[in-house]
């Protein structure tokens, strides 16, 4: 759905323009609805309206009094703002979650598959930087279910089938 990564810049009133790649797949799949949240590691989290409504549902399982729900809900739920793009294609950040991100002017919005992500360009590089060691590790996490193939014998057959 939303895939890679866009350079962007915040205007005087704290807007982004959403690159048309993205903004034509909000069109295909009527995403015009986004629900902007605290993310991890200094980013913004955008979900459109269907995801949205998915995290909410799965969330709301949890027991409220459970001591880590309540915080993360508190977190997660306490700094939302919908937004929509404009017919420019801009859509505004609010202040709280730009500080949040340490948003100024130069940011990168990242499409993820399901979600977007704004980060400052410098934190956006940072993190990069921070985990290029571990994109292999990350990968096996991923992808290692799968069972290693047997090795070739000598004789051209499979070590299994001695």
């Amino acid at each position: 759905m939303y895939l890679g990564e866009h350079s962007t810049s915040l205007d005087d009133k704290g807007r982004i323009t959403v690159p048309r790649r993205f903004r034509e797949a909000m069109d295909v799949y009527g995403h015009q609805v986004w629900y902007l949240t605290r993310g991890f590691d200094g980013c913004i989290f955008l979900f459109h309206r269907d995801e949205w409504n998915r995290i909410r549902a799965h969330i709301g399982r949890r027991v409220s009094i459970d001591g880590k729900a309540l915080d993360f809900r508190r977190l997660f739920f306490g700094s939302v703002a919908e937004a929509k793009p404009d017919p420019q294609g801009r859509l505004g950040v609010p202040s709280h979650l730009r500080e949040y991100a340490g948003l100024e002017k130069e940011a990168v919005l990242l499409g993820i598959d399901d979600h977007l992500e704004l980060w400052s360009r410098d934190a956006w590089r940072a993190f990069q930087e921070g985990k290029q060691a571990e994109y292999k590790e990350m990968a096996s996490l991923l992808f290692g279910g799968a069972e290693p193939q047997p090795a070739a014998t000598e004789k051209g057959g499979l070590e299994h089938d001695h």
